[in-house]
């Protein structure tokens, strides 16, 4: 059970986005590992940023960047972490149950071996021109990132059509190629410890 996420009292400029966050997942009786798909509550994006930055978080991240096998990694992964749901509020994990859009998507970046090379593709992203970055933390195998943008109502397209637009700007632009998995509603965020987790300063602005 999650017990850990503090509600941000140090004041914003702007209303934080809202979205479901779910505890890790378990073991069925026939020792499958399931994901958690009913939500444990909604948090803001200033709890995330938070919890990302903290203890219990460190503790599974440091335990899983332990394992060096990579099955061994998945599993844990799946039943040490918690997860949210960035593109907003679900009374049930699947694209019907979805109660309001938080105005993100969720975009990964995967397979990026060079640390100095990870830290100079942050960089870029939190100044982009064209797509703003709400939040931006290292993925769970410290080999990757988590892109929080930005998307408002997105203009009237579907999220679909919108990832892909992102995608190819991103290939164009900085020459990665994103996880198709970013196109899905109800697509899962694993949370892994980044005291350096960026998050647009505007939700963090005294009033």
């Amino acid at each position: 059970m999650i017990t850990n996420f503090k509600t941000n009292t140090t004041g914003s400029g702007s209303l934080p986005p809202v979205f479901s966050v779910f505890n890790p997942g378990y073991r069925n009786k026939s020792g499958k590992v399931v994901l958690q798909c009913t939500p444990y509550r909604d948090v803001t994006l200033t709890e995330v940023w938070q919890y990302i930055r903290g203890p219990q978080a460190k503790r599974a991240t440091d335990a899983l960047r332990a394992e060096s096998d990579e099955e061994r990694q998945r599993t844990m992964k799946a039943l040490t972490l918690k997860y949210c749901t960035p593109f907003g509020t679900f009374s049930y994990r699947n694209a019907n149950s979805l109660k309001r859009p938080s105005g993100m998507m969720v975009a990964d970046f995967d397979h990026i071996d060079d640390s100095a090379g990870l830290l100079r593709l942050r960089d870029a992203l939190i100044q982009d021109p064209r797509y703003e970055t709400d939040l931006l933390f290292i993925s769970p195998r410290g080999h990757g990132m988590k892109w929080f943008v930005h998307v408002g109502d997105m203009g009237g397209m579907c999220l679909a059509d919108y990832f892909r637009r992102v995608s190819k700007y991103v290939q164009f632009e900085y020459g990665y190629v994103l996880d198709e998995s970013g196109k899905d509603i109800p697509r899962p965020c694993y949370l892994s410890h980044d005291p350096d987790c960026y998050i647009n300063p505007r939700y963090l602005q005294e009033r």
